[in-house]
């Protein structure tokens, strides 16, 4: 019983770790670029980029995973 729980703990403790110092999605983005929303699927994120694009908003956008939605990045 104490190894099944020193090895779940083990697996908590490693996950934590990886969680806790893992880079923001944001970190390797052109910095031409800014952060405009949050969308909880790529879909709606892509829908959403090109409809400001095509209404002029912006003039190029991405789309970027993060941990629980999708990002949008536009450039002006």
């Amino acid at each position: 019983m104490k190894k099944k729980v020193a090895a779940a703990a083990a697996v908590v403790g490693a996950l934590a770790s990886t969680l806790a110092f893992a880079q923001p999605a944001s970190a390797g983005v052109d910095p031409k670029y800014r952060y405009e929303s949050s969308w909880s699927t790529e879909g709606d994120c892509q829908i959403n980029g090109y409809s400001g694009q095509q209404n002029g908003r912006w003039s190029a956008y991405f789309c970027s995973a993060s941990t629980w939605s999708w990002d949008l990045y536009i450039k002006r």
